[in-house]
């Protein structure tokens, strides 16, 4: 017979054993896929802890809708402007309005007024010359930087790939070894910091070819590595003496024997397609891919340099204008044509359908001042325009077409004299270069004011004077440390804010109990959905997450709209595998419902949608991140969240639905995204075919390159289709590594 004792401690054996069991059956469960909401913060702690700046105090808040109406305001607030000019652009292009908002801002420096331009350096080192131009024309008031600088790995591995085994003194098996060690010594004081202004060797050369998207010149660099004078190639910021020309002209020379000889150009045909498969996303950049061969294996296997090169295309894609620090223009427009004019023969491009908030504050706003400088004093990622003519100078590949005429022109390069007399001739220095961009740009206003007239199509939407505005970013950065990307459900941690808020807001959404009806809108450019949000929208849709009397409204471009067709050839699969699961699932009391419309061709008019709107029942934002993978996983972005406005939001969600029943403008597709696998199998190779004529353009690729990337973007899209068809049912493992395969597209 069993004492109390006994008994008492029997049961306590049992108790342990069963929370032992609990425990172990909880991991086991945990470790497996589990397809429940991953739930977040309310929305109002969101917007407490992560908004920039906000509420903002603002006064005559609008929207604008219409392209002429949003540059009449740009170019109001440059030209009203009395003490500073905070800008920060994806893209600041060299046509016709975006030259008449240049000379606005030198106008503005004239008047006083600091000037201050962020742009994007992967987007516009190709125009590192006018923006040297901006800054003479402004006198020591216009200062421009680049974003995204080449850290100091790739750097490194540039100098590696342009140093020659001559330069080191070693003709045999130890070369890799002693230019390694040359390479590390040139750069030894520049260890502890992400970046450097050093050039040594090539690396210039090959920088200027990289960020200028020259194959040939990138090619050139790394085939001469054996031959090439190290102590002429390594010249820093260009100048016009004699001495920086004869430089030059000794390395057209050599570029006979890289071209004839040194196998030129092949390499620039292997390096043509890394940059079009770069359009398709992969782990590792495909730049780096296509040059690591000439890489000793510690180089390739060097973990930072391949993250460094794999977010080579992390781009400044904030869209900010702030005047005074008083007044706010944000949205989805860059600075170009395409976003600042309607339809004419002028605009070459897509003319896009876009979004900017005019936000004119009741005071100056040192929140709003503090994330600009964040941004702009971010060295090592940041680097003034004298810097990038340090690491990265443009001369040669600026003159690159003068080298390629000169071997032409004298017998293929055999005749040396008459080369140095060619390049003499028609040798460009920087001071004749700036001079060409001025006549350019005085020629682009000139254009601008006689021959385009604006025509407002649509009015403005006002803001309710009652609203509240927060000013949110994701950023490069989290306490200090550069961010690469994102660990799936871990937004915040990551400083992608905007991500982490449209979160909160769906799950505020769907969390309304009451009976009336609610509507989320995504109108957005770009819909390829990051890990996250396609499981929190699929978990509204297929109930999981109870979201009842909610209709989700997805409106992006078509194939026949989009600028980059690639987005709409991975995410039709991604949609395809939504369609499959809610099938699969069958339908549900608790789930929101889905229409998805895609807008169609105006015939006469190359439009195409670039808004970047979420509508959240009673609440809106308005910015510059996409519906994509990559403004979650790479690129800065920044936009502002407006609550407390029912009468601007109802009057969007007016001329959104004005637009869903216009004949012809939209098409409803919802039952087309579940389409037979066949048929969406015919409509990719029709696309890939197109694609490869758009981005190879006259440098033909051979039938096994073009049989290559097409087995490529059919694996590409079968991968597309099986990660978010695992994403769906909340497997983390294939969220994150969805994230880092696509996150470049």
């Amino acid at each position: 017979m069993r004492t109390a004792t006994e008994g008492i401690s029997r049961e306590i054996d049992l108790k342990l054993q069963h929370l032992a069991l609990a425990t172990l059956l909880a991991s086991l469960l945990g470790a497996c896929a589990s397809n429940a909401p991953m739930h977040q913060p309310p929305l109002a702690r969101t917007l407490e802890q992560q908004a920039s700046a906000g509420p903002l105090a603002f006064v005559d808040g609008r929207v604008e809708m219409d392209n002429d109406a949003a540059f009449a305001d740009k170019l109001a607030l440059v030209e009203g402007a009395k003490q500073s000019l905070d800008l920060a652009y994806y893209i600041f292009d060299d046509d016709y309005s975006s030259s008449r908002l240049s000379q606005a801002l030198i106008d503005a420096a004239k008047r006083g007024v600091k000037v201050r331009l962020l742009v994007d350096y992967f987007s516009e080192y190709k125009d590192l010359d006018r923006f040297s131009w901006l800054e003479q024309e402004g006198k020591g008031r216009i200062e421009v930087r680049f974003y995204n600088r080449p850290t100091l790995e790739i750097v490194k591995d540039a100098a590696f790939l342009t140093l020659s085994c001559a330069d080191v003194g070693v003709n045999t098996q130890a070369c890799d070894t002693q230019k390694l060690q040359a390479v590390d010594n040139a750069f030894a004081a520049d260890t502890g910091q992400p970046y450097t202004n050093r050039s040594f060797a090539g690396s210039g050369l090959f920088l200027s070819g990289l960020y200028g998207k020259n194959p040939q010149v990138m090619a050139y660099a790394i085939s001469r590595g054996q031959d090439i004078d190290a102590e002429a190639l390594s010249g820093g910021a260009a100048s016009a003496d004699s001495k920086r020309t004869e430089q030059l002209k000794e390395l057209g020379k050599l570029f006979f024997k890289a071209r004839y000889v040194g196998g030129a150009e092949g390499l620039a045909a292997k390096l043509k397609l890394a940059f079009i498969r770069q359009t398709f996303g992969e782990q590792v950049n495909p730049v780096f891919d296509a040059v690591n061969s000439y890489l000793p294996l510690s180089r390739q296997d060097n973990a930072q340099a391949q993250k460094d090169w794999d977010y080579l295309t992390e781009f400044l894609h904030h869209k900010f204008l702030l005047a005074d620090r008083s007044t706010l223009m944000l949205g989805g427009r860059n600075v170009a044509d395409s976003y600042h004019m309607h339809p004419n023969p002028l605009a070459e491009k897509y003319i896009f359908m876009d979004t900017d908030a005019r936000l004119p504050l009741s005071g100056p706003s040192q929140a709003l001042a503090d994330s600009f400088d964040r941004l702009w004093n971010l060295h090592s990622m940041v680097a003034p325009l004298a810097e990038v003519r340090d690491h990265a100078p443009n001369d040669l590949l600026m003159n690159f077409k003068v080298i390629q005429a000169a071997q032409e022109a004298c017998d293929k390069g055999k005749d040396q004299a008459c080369v140095d007399r060619y390049v003499d001739k028609h040798f460009v220095a920087l001071p004749a270069r700036i001079k060409a961009v001025a006549e350019q740009q005085r020629e682009h206003v000139r254009r601008y004011v006689t021959d385009y007239r604006r025509t407002v199509t649509v009015p403005p939407l006002p803001i309710d004077p009652q609203a509240q505005i927060f000013y949110l970013e994701n950023l490069p950065v989290t306490d200090g440390k550069r961010n690469y990307g994102a660990r799936h459900d871990r937004e915040a941690a990551a400083s992608k804010h905007i991500q982490s808020l449209w979160r909160s807001a769906l799950q505020e959404v769907c969390s309304q109990t009451d009976a009336a009806p609610r509507e989320v809108i995504v109108h957005n450019a770009y819909l390829f959905l990051p890990a996250n949000l396609l499981q929190d929208i699929t978990a509204s849709l297929d109930g999981t997450r109870p979201c009842k009397g909610v209709t989700l409204n997805i409106i992006t471009n078509s194939l026949a709209t989009t600028d980059l067709n690639v987005v709409n050839l991975l995410a039709v699969w991604q949609l395809k595998a939504l369609a499959d699961h809610l099938r699969e699932q069958g339908p549900s009391d608790k789930a929101a419902t889905l229409r998805y419309l895609e807008y169609q061709p105006v015939e006469g008019a190359n439009l195409s949608l670039h808004s970047k709107v979420m509508v959240f029942d009673r609440d809106i934002f308005i910015g510059s991140s996409n519906a994509d993978l990559r403004s979650f996983m790479m690129d800065s972005n920044n936009g502002v969240f407006i609550r407390n406005a029912p009468d601007f939001v109802a009057a969007y969600k007016a001329r959104i639905h004005t637009l869903i029943t216009t004949p012809g403008r939209m098409a409803d597709d919802t039952a087309r995204i579940g389409r037979d696998k066949d048929q969406l199998s015919i409509e990719m190779n029709q696309l890939i075919d197109q694609l490869l004529a758009r981005y190879a353009g006259q440098d033909r690729l051979n039938e096994q390159q073009k049989a290559d990337l097409k087995k490529q973007v059919q694996e590409t899209t079968q991968r597309v289709y099986d990660l978010s068809r695992r994403i769906m049912q909340g497997d983390t493992k294939a969220a994150n590594e969805f994230n880092g395969l696509f996150k470049g597209i």
